[in-house]
């Protein structure tokens, strides 16, 4: 049977995920399915990257070849779809099969992108539209700038790292004690979907123990251009182990006391769009950080932002910094003759700190942020831990996205890491829906950035908005007190498996753990004793 037939005339069925997706651009948009799967293939055809395959489970909607592509409608289409997807591999299909399976990939990896893309917009899909129209200039752009010819703003230059690349290899765990230590190498895009890790342990577990020696080791990996961001959450204990610090080559910045070089406030452009979006994100990213934040103190917070930014504009430093804002937000509760109150005491706060960087200063906010080594020590910052940490995320999040994909080697598909992002106690964070964080994760395996979680229990990852058990390429379990579900979800085993997984885990000896790990069975649970940082 000739293929476009064959792709006409088989069936695309979604994850539950996808669907999930495939359903929040419908009501955001009020389109079809069938169109929105389209627009879900053509932005995947954006990336450079082949997409990752699509899940065998599938449990979501079905969508007929003739119906997805419209063939009587527009015999044109399903042809063209076809020459784009195998020009995008590089390579003629092998299979029919091969080829329903890449559009089925390409149309899960498109429905993601729309869905962060649309969170981006503040759930405009109009300003989604037209931002994917722009992005088709930008990409005429760079590919000018990949030719060597300069683009519209002059620019020849690509942030893209041309030294050798080395394979950064992790030891995780022994399996018994006479042998050799078991190892990952995180960035092995041949074995591995993503470089984004996960550790769960209570305290006493050596979770801390393994989560610096796998940064340790990875650093001894890395070329001087691969930074490494640590925020130390819960005691300090991290920042103020000097000879770790020393071993990923890091500055500890103590808060309050020091100053992050951050610009809470920077953009990488200032039109009329990207400010009305990064007020309304800041509105979003406060709202649910501080609950009790009423509707009219967040429009309030939005206003601030937004009118600091357009008196700012056109002036040679276009960003506003925490005073700039406050001062903003004391006007307007002068203009209406309002009382301070717990939106005006968490400004007055974030200011009297000086956490970030000031407009008053001479220096400039660090930059590139994501080639800093940095324990940042937040424990006694009290209520302000987690904007602290989200401000850092945003400002490395705003940052990825400018770049271009990593470069991988062809010869043996190693990728550049340009980044290890590390939330400790991030269980503070995952409840907390920041699109910023999610992000990362959802974009960073393409740009060279790896997030590693550190939390108290498998349950904590297991949140509604957002499915990080989906994204997580490496799950280590410590001792811990979890649910069956959870374990399930993130080892992929058994119902019956999990349980008693998650009755050993509430039993697990301190520096001993479970995971999946390489050249141990496909799909195996091993048990292990880690390799903890003092051991190096």
């Amino acid at each position: 049977m000739p293929l476009i037939r064959s792709l006409e005339l088989s069936r695309y069925k979604s994850t539950a995920s996808a669907d999930n997706a495939l359903s929040q651009l419908s009501r955001m948009s009020g389109w079809p399915d069938h169109v929105l799967s389209r627009l879900a293939i053509s932005r995947s055809l954006q990336e450079s990257s082949e997409p990752e395959p699509a899940a065998s489970e599938r449990k979501g909607k079905e969508l007929r070849g003739e119906t997805l592509f419209r063939s009587k409608q527009d015999s044109d289409y399903l042809p063209w779809v076809a020459a784009m997807i195998a020009q995008h591999a590089d390579r003629q299909f092998r299979t029919d099969d091969e080829a329903v399976s890449l559009v089925l990939a390409h149309w899960h990896r498109g429905l993601e992108l729309l869905v962060t893309d649309l969170e981006n917009h503040g759930g405009d899909f109009p300003e989604l539209l037209i931002s994917l129209a722009r992005r088709v200039t930008r990409d005429l752009d760079e590919l000018q700038v990949r030719e060597g010819t300069p683009n519209a703003a002059g620019r020849v230059e690509r942030d893209q790292y041309a030294g050798p690349l080395r394979p950064i290899t992790i030891p995780i765990g022994r399996i018994s004690p006479e042998s050799e230590p078991v190892s990952v190498t995180l960035n092995d895009t041949t074995r591995y979907s993503n470089s984004h890790a996960a550790v769960s342990g209570m305290s006493g577990s050596g979770k801390t123990q393994l989560i610096k020696q796998m940064l340790a080791s990875a650093m001894r990996c890395c070329d001087e251009s691969t930074g490494l961001v640590f925020i130390d959450f819960a005691k300090g204990d991290v920042a103020d182990d000097h000879s770790f610090v020393d071993a990923i080559g890091g500055q500890v910045l103590h808060l309050p006391g020091d100053v992050l070089p951050v610009g809470p406030f920077h953009l990488p452009e200032y039109t009329e769009d990207s400010i009305r979006l990064a007020s309304e994100e800041k509105r979003e990213v406060y709202t649910q950080l501080f609950r009790t934040l009423g509707p009219k103190q967040q429009g309030r917070l939005a206003e601030a932002v937004c009118e600091s930014y357009e008196d700012l504009r056109n002036t040679v430093e276009p960003a506003p910094d925490f005073a700039y804002v406050q001062r903003k937000l004391n006007d307007i509760y002068r203009r209406e003759n309002l009382q301070p109150d717990s939106l005006s005491e968490l400004l007055r706060q974030l200011n009297a700190y000086r956490l970030f960087w000031a407009r008053h200063t001479e220096t400039p906010p660090v930059s590139p942020l994501h080639t800093q080594r940095w324990v940042v020590d937040i424990h006694e910052l009290g209520g302000l831990k987690e904007v602290t940490a989200f401000t850092v995320i945003e400002q490395l999040y705003r940052e990825m996205r400018s770049l271009p994909e990593s470069a991988i080697d062809p010869a043996n598909g190693l990728r550049h890491i340009r980044c290890i992002l590390v939330i400790d106690e991030a269980q503070y964070y995952l409840k907390a829906r920041n699109r910023f964080l999610q992000g990362i994760i959802r974009e960073g395996r393409s740009k060279g950035f790896a997030v590693m979680l550190l939390c108290q229990s498998p349950d904590d990852f297991d949140q509604d908005d957002f499915d990080y058990t989906e994204q997580l390429q490496f799950t280590y379990m410590l001792q811990s007190k979890t649910e069956p579900k959870a374990v399930q979800r993130l080892l992929g085993v058994s119902r019956d498996e999990a349980r008693r997984l998650a009755t050993e885990l509430g039993r697990m000896e301190p520096l001993h753990g479970i995971g999946i790990l390489p050249d141990c069975g496909r799909g195996k649970v091993s048990r292990f004793r880690i390799v903890p940082f003092f051991e190096l």
